[in-house]
């Protein structure tokens, strides 16, 4: 028996007697234009976007901003702290980093950008933090043939997430746990603790989770070794 030890996105027909319309509405041009005049000018709304809907804790948030007041600094606060100085036209483009997460995630969080200037002028966006990229709860202590629950989070959405267990440089079994779903890349599936691995050997091993069908120690994804030792029977 053996036991793990964890180690760690008009052109148209004009009609003959258009002249004729064209001359009546030339006539009313001087009223036509005081009554536009008199039309309140529309105030739009400030808005707030992101480049993406889903980042790593301490990742790099691209923001952009528009509608604020011309030249206003604007504040960003909430999930994270920034600022930003928008220009003539009202516009602002800036970096916030993603918060740092204790547990997996997604956690859904929020972004406020007030305008300094007009305060009551404000956007919020909210987006969505995992703790990592190629994050999972590693559930491998313990009976590597037993049945457990694994969670990931931080891969890239409708692609399929592998482990690769590697021990002496060499991977020993590659799994496929399915398919990353959602904007944050999470999938939850029951599996054994060491899946597709045949022969367990005592030693120290790695499992590199990442998204490629065979293993490639430089292939983007996260690694972690843990120890397979045998099990007395006592």
């Amino acid at each position: 028996m053996f036991a793990v030890i964890a180690v760690r996105t008009i052109v148209f027909a004009v009609p003959r007697a258009a002249p004729r319309r064209a001359r009546i509405v030339l006539a009313a041009g001087p009223a036509a234009a005081l009554a536009l005049l008199l039309v309140p000018a529309v105030t739009r709304a400030a808005d707030l976007v992101a480049d993406g809907a889903c980042y790593a804790g301490g990742q790099p948030i691209a923001l952009s901003g528009t509608a604020f007041t011309p030249g206003a600094p604007v504040t960003i606060s909430g999930a994270a702290i920034g600022g930003a100085q928008a220009d003539a036209l009202g516009a602002f483009a800036t970096q916030v980093a993603a918060p740092a997460l204790d547990e997996l995630g997604p956690r859904a969080m929020r972004l406020t950008a007030v305008d300094r200037v007009n305060p009551a002028n404000t956007a919020t966006l909210e987006l969505r933090v995992v703790r990592e990229a190629f994050g999972s709860n590693v559930p491998i202590a313990g009976r590597p043939r037993q049945t457990t629950t694994w969670h990931f989070a931080g891969f890239m959405p409708d692609q399929p997430i592998y482990g690769h267990f590697v021990l002496r440089g060499r991977s020993r079994g590659d799994y496929r746990f399915g398919v990353a779903g959602g904007a944050c890349g999470t999938l939850t599936v029951r599996a054994a603790r060491i899946p597709g691995v045949r022969t367990l050997r005592p030693g120290r091993w790695t499992l590199k989770l990442d998204q490629r069908m065979t293993y490639s120690a430089s292939a983007p994804g996260s690694a972690v070794t843990f120890r397979m030792r045998r099990r007395s029977r006592g």
